[in-house]
């Protein structure tokens, strides 16, 4: 029996030394254009910053105070909790946050929290998912564009940006990886699944760029881009 769960654990270790494939998407970059050719010389927050995954679409011109709730991110500026965020009215001119309110518990208080720090024609720029898997321990909300205009409503906010942010594709090669997988009875054989299948349904994202602009690529859409600013 030790002999077994040995191996299994070696077999484990050695499975996950094997790259992973990142499910890279096809983004609709107008948010970070946006971003980069309004950002240079503000004083942007990057809230729920992480490791960095989505800096190298920002400009070199465009320098953030990067937040996370998670000490062992590395290269962070503050350690916070988004519901409560320590800094004074109207600090920032632009908050940037990127595939992060799905995972907090309250999203209304947090983008209570973004409004407060916001100068007046300040900004919130925003991606957020709407149909994507269950990807993290802390993982709580799916917004529709609605939804995400609801957050930050007409009454305090005028919207400068609204688009489909990626689209079905994107996350049907998430969605069919992950949900296939569940067919798959063995530890050895899922390890197998990972290392070959995932690069192949990755490639479903290129059908995203064959999908015309249409009312169905919102229906369908992976996630949603905003941006708005405080009046």
């Amino acid at each position: 029996m030790k002999r077994k769960e040995a191996l299994k654990k070696a077999f484990i270790q050695l499975s996950e030394k094997f790259p992973q494939p990142h499910f890279t998407r096809f983004r609709n970059l107008k948010l970070f254009h946006w971003i980069n050719e309004n950002g240079a010389g503000k004083t942007i927050l990057n809230l729920g910053a992480g490791d960095g995954r989505f800096d190298h679409y920002l400009g070199e011109n465009v320098k953030t105070i990067k937040l996370d709730i998670d000490p062992s991110k590395r290269s962070l500026d503050v350690i916070a909790d988004a519901h409560f965020l320590p800094f004074k009215n109207e600090s920032f001119d632009m908050v940037y946050s990127i595939a992060v309110m799905e995972h907090v518990r309250k999203p209304w208080i947090v983008a209570s929290e973004i409004s407060r720090i916001l100068r007046v024609g300040g900004h919130i720029a925003v991606e957020l998912p709407f149909l994507n898997v269950i990807h993290d321990k802390e993982d709580y909300f799916r917004f529709t564009d609605k939804g995400i205009r609801s957050l930050f409503d007409e009454d305090g906010f005028e919207v400068v940006l609204e688009q489909v942010g990626s689209g079905g594709g994107s996350f049907l090669s998430v969605f069919l990886f992950v949900y296939l997988e569940q067919f798959i009875p063995s530890m050895y054989l899922k390890a197998l699944w990972r290392l070959l299948m995932g690069y192949l349904f990755s490639l479903l994202k290129y059908m995203d760029l064959l999908v015309p602009s249409s009312e169905l690529q919102r229906v369908t859409a992976n996630s949603f881009s905003f941006v708005a600013r405080k009046k």
